[in-house]
């Protein structure tokens, strides 16, 4: 998951706020107690006057947050703990879900100076497993609940062994005209789509037209930083250990009608000095799944999009996913909160790091594509699905995350981006397969992942 920063919630402004006028220097733990307060708040109407107030920097991200308190229904804090000067780490679970998760606050005299959002590594211990029609109607029931108070928007797909047992649909599609969700409704699905560029690259690597050592500089021989395309390899690239980084930021808004292919990413970013050596540590890079498109293209000698469209979405029946929406098709991203209004996003461009687009029937059909031998042999399937380096509380792949959900292994990927979030999961002892995909951010679709995955059974 990528970084996100937020801050949430509001006290109701029938009075002054506790954390209104602070008098002196507040310690981290009670910056932390004030955030708390606010954004446990029943009222989401006064949430911009405490980021204005005490951390203005965070401003551009109060329609997201909103979306996330709404979906959490608020925090459970379970420990803190004082780090650093000025910094506390703080460990919270979900009011309305499973989920944990963990925020480090960093405090200043007068104000929060930032404020984190991290995966917590942890799934909530209390959560007892169901035989499979007991989970199924428990998340059917939730499901509804969720979607009778304008909380969940998306589809949902449970199937084992590649035979559905569950589908859902609800929320809006396109609200402007009353639109609603189908279970064949297309989603935009964030990083869900590196999952057909690792499958795209290790069937080159299969078929000797690639190698897991092949360098940068192999295929790319003007590379503009040519130390670094001497030392950064494909394996590399699909493991997050090449120290790519990000492409996020202001020269991405800058100059993101202009990057449409690979080779514009490199024109762009390719001068820039890595992270970190490669393969020293793991380092989560959007920027490495596009140098991955570019090596696909050369290899190949097809567009890397047309690459996948003739090798994977084409020979296992996928028509409903490309790297575009499809206009009365695909549900239109939005960001906010029902309670306070929802805001429409324009449609992102599918990336060989994602963006793309798909169904539900579609994942489903990837994925059984994967287990059947018609999308990678043995070699390469064991390549894409065991864990290869440790990604901070889970494993990594050459493409995958491999990690568990109460105790149950799994390996899978999901995505995410303002309006969007989705999860792909499978678990190779049961045979089950979980596919949400949800037009809200995150945890929209994570949370729904999650609260299944800890309740069907651990093995066939």
């Amino acid at each position: 998951m990528n970084r996100r920063i937020f801050l949430v919630g509001g006290l109701l402004a029938l009075c002054r706020p506790a954390w209104a006028e602070p008098r002196g220097a507040l310690s981290p733990r009670q910056w932390l107690d004030r955030w708390l307060a606010a954004f446990n708040a029943d009222s989401l109407g006064v949430y911009a006057a405490f980021v204005k107030a005490h951390v203005p920097t965070l401003v551009p991200y109060l329609d997201d947050d909103l979306g996330l308190r709404e979906a959490t229904g608020g925090f459970h804090l379970l420990r803190a703990e004082e780090g650093g000067p000025g910094e506390i780490t703080a460990w919270f679970r979900d009011r309305n879900w499973d989920r944990r998760s963990r925020v480090v606050l960093k405090a200043e005299d007068d104000r929060i100076g930032d404020l984190t959002f991290l995966g917590a590594g942890e799934s909530a211990p209390d959560v007892a497993r169901l035989g499979e029609r007991a989970a199924v109607s428990l998340l059917r029931q939730k499901l509804e609940a969720e979607a009778d108070a304008g909380r969940f928007s998306g589809t949902v797909l449970v199937a084992r062994n590649g035979r559905p047992l569950f589908r859902y649909a609800s929320g809006l599609a396109d609200a402007s005209r009353s639109e609603r969700m189908r279970a064949d409704t297309r989603f935009c699905i964030g990083s869900m789509g590196k999952m057909f560029t690792a499958v795209a690259t290790l069937q080159l690597v299969t078929r000797s037209q690639l190698t897991l050592s092949d360098p940068l500089s192999r295929w790319i021989p003007d590379y503009p930083n040519t130390e670094m395309a001497r030392q950064v390899t494909v394996e590399h690239l699909l493991t997050h250990t090449g120290g790519t980084g990000d492409f996020f930021g202001p020269d991405y808004e800058a100059n993101a009608a202009s990057l449409k292919t690979p080779d514009d990413f490199i024109r762009l970013y390719g001068a820039r000095a890595p992270l970190f050596p490669a393969g020293s540590r793991y380092g989560y890079s959007n920027y490495g799944f596009i140098l991955l498109g570019a090596l696909i293209e050369r290899a190949s000698g097809q567009r890397w999009d047309d690459y996948l469209r003739r090798n994977i979405f084409e020979r296992v029946g996928m028509p409903s996913t490309s790297p575009l929406a499809s206009a009365g098709k695909t549900a239109i991203p939005y960001t906010g909160a029902s309670a306070t209004g929802l805001k429409p996003l324009p449609f992102y461009v599918g990336l060989p790091a994602g963006g793309g687009y798909s169904t539900v029937d579609d994942l489903l059909r990837f994925g059984r594509g994967l287990r059947a031998g018609r999308l990678l042999d043995d070699r390469g399937l064991a390549l894409l699905t065991a864990g290869r380096v440790t990604a901070r509380d889970n494993r990594w792949s050459a493409g995958l995350k491999v990690a568990e959900r109460g105790g149950a292994s799994f390996y899978g990927h999901s995505g995410s981006a303002p309006g969007v979030n989705g999860d792909y999961a499978f678990y190779p002892r049961s045979g089950y397969e979980t596919i949400v995909l949800s037009n809200r951010g995150y945890p929209s679709a994570s949370n729904v992942a999650e609260y299944i995955g800890l309740r069907l059974p651990t093995a066939a």
